[in-house]
């Protein structure tokens, strides 16, 4: 793929409705922010409102501009068919991936929905329309950090502006607040005060993980690496490799390395976290429970002819709900009350992967019985 196909494919991630959203969303509050202050606050009537839309508008502009880059950069793709350079040394530590056709480096996920092996994927963003991963992990978290900082000085304002009105009740108006403008206000308020607590938590979430050196998967990875050796203490200790101590780890973060090649600690081995994944994936294989589809499912995420339940407590994950046709068989690998997930093969050799309700699969020894 040349340069000018690479952009437009990037620049493709935008037709989507995160993105669009996401700049709705965050220049619809900009602007009320910038109209209100504007009728106590004005920005050529003082040196203090000249200086107060300054910040907010380069608050604005930095946090935007990671968010672009977030965007059309993406996390960064293993190349397709990638082999390690000692193959046979090393192939035997490593998964290998049969839609990109090459070896998983080190620190390297397969995303389904943008359909390539990701750089240190931490997850996939739909507001971003794609994965957060080694290219655009540090400018997403910028971006996180100043968006809270902008969202609450547009709160802070706004609220001001809401204290004026109700202080010129019963004395002259200086603000003409009519019902339109109210519901104005209520709206930018609403999502300002929400981008706040979101992205609050998200951006604590996300330092957690710099702080660790780690992603969100591997740190998943980390929890069922602990949890196995609680339940078999025989197990020899596993120890995250790449967790170099805070103030490595945030230089780490930041660096910019080829994605596939990272430091590991001293007592650990370059292949550690995946002999781990390998191990972990024996085991998940194992608990797979082969089921036959007695029941089509459409893939819609609220299937209402399988009842209220079933839609109420659909799983809340960007991850996609699998059509079924009634014979084909399931491999399931996780379940919930009225959900499962598992995959089925397909004829060209690929897996198709997803959620489905419960109701639309039986075991295979049950539907035999039946036959019978």
């Amino acid at each position: 793929m040349n340069n000018l196909q690479l952009s437009r494919s990037n620049l493709n991630r935008f037709a989507h409705w995160g993105p669009f959203l996401s700049i709705v969303i965050y220049k619809f509050i900009t602007l009320t922010t910038l109209y209100f202050t504007e009728l106590w606050w004005p920005c050529f009537g003082s040196l203090g409102g000249f200086l107060n839309n300054a910040l907010f508008l380069t608050l604005f502009v930095i946090s935007f501009s990671c968010y672009l880059k977030s965007v059309i950069a993406g996390p960064g793709f293993l190349p397709l068919k990638w082999k390690p350079i000692n193959l046979e040394e090393d192939e035997q530590y490593l998964q290998f991936c049969r839609i990109c056709d090459g070896y998983k480096a080190p620190r390297v996920h397969h995303c389904h929905k943008c359909n390539r092996c990701v750089l240190k994927m931490d997850h996939h963003c739909p507001w971003l329309n794609t994965c957060v991963g080694y290219s655009n992990h540090p400018s997403f978290v910028i971006f996180i950090f100043i968006s809270i900082i902008a969202s609450i000085q547009s709160s802070i304002l706004l609220l001001k502006t809401l204290l004026l009105v109700l202080a010129q009740y019963g004395h002259r108006v200086l603000i003409y607040f009519p019902l339109k403008l109210t519901l104005l206000w209520i709206t930018a308020f609403g999502l300002a005060v929400c981008l706040i607590l979101t992205l609050s938590l998200l951006l604590y979430i996300q330092l957690k993980y710099v702080l660790k050196n780690c992603t969100n998967i591997e740190d998943w990875i980390v929890g069922k690496a602990i949890s196995r050796r609680e339940q078999d203490p025989s197990l020899p200790p596993f120890i995250y490799p790449y967790n170099l101590g805070p103030i490595n780890n945030i230089k780490t973060f930041f660096s910019k390395g080829d994605g596939i090649h990272w430091p590991v600690r001293e007592e650990c081995g370059e292949y550690d976290l995946t002999i781990e994944q390998l191990e972990q994936k024996l085991i998940k294989e194992s608990w797979k429970q082969p089921m036959k589809v007695i029941k089509n499912y459409n893939g819609r995420w609220f299937p209402l002819v399988f009842g209220l339940c079933v839609c109420c407590q659909i799983p809340w994950t960007d991850e996609t709900r699998m059509p079924l046709n009634i014979g084909d068989v399931i491999q399931v690998t996780r379940f919930r009350k009225y959900w499962m997930y598992g995959h089925k093969n397909l004829s060209n050799g690929t897996r198709l992967r997803g959620w489905f309700p419960k109701q639309c699969v039986e075991t295979l020894s049950t539907s035999s019985k039946k036959d019978k």
